[in-house]
């Protein structure tokens, strides 16, 4: 009887583990995959974001962590990280845009437009239903740029 219990519970486990081997992966995350409407080129690295937003982020967001890199999500601090992190950015219509995170008691995504000379022409927390490129073009159309 104990023989055969371990047969069948063996044979459970092997069906199981090839089941989960073909399992589908989770789809990539729509924040570095989605589309604007408007024309863009996005960079995925704070070190090749154009130099006026560069600027920004070293003056207004100061400490920030690089897309992938370890933020404090949280407001536990489980060791000393940035409360920001770099999801995306680069040029939208005539302009520049910027997006990150930030961290702490009230976690949020942030949009920042720019025009050419680095003057933010429109910001808002991202991360609505209708996802962060089009909430992106939707703030772009709204401050009058193409």
């Amino acid at each position: 009887m104990i023989a055969r219990l371990a047969f069948v519970l063996g044979l459970a486990l092997s069906s199981a583990a090839c089941t989960t081997a073909d399992a589908t992966t989770t789809p990539a995350n729509p924040d570095f995959t989605c589309s604007f409407a408007h024309k863009s080129r996005s960079v995925i690295s704070l070190k090749r974001l154009p130099g006026v937003v560069k600027a920004y982020v070293h003056t207004t967001v100061r400490q920030i962590a690089d897309r992938g890199q370890f933020f404090n999500a949280g407001d536990v601090v489980t060791r000393p990280a940035p409360f920001n992190r770099f999801i995306r950015g680069g040029t939208l219509g005539d302009g520049y845009f910027l997006w990150y995170e930030h961290g702490g008691f009230a976690y949020w995504k942030q949009i920042v437009l720019f025009d050419r000379k680095g003057k933010v022409i429109a910001e808002a927390h991202g991360g609505g239903q209708d996802g962060m490129c089009a909430q992106t073009d939707a703030l772009l159309d709204n401050a009058g740029h193409p």
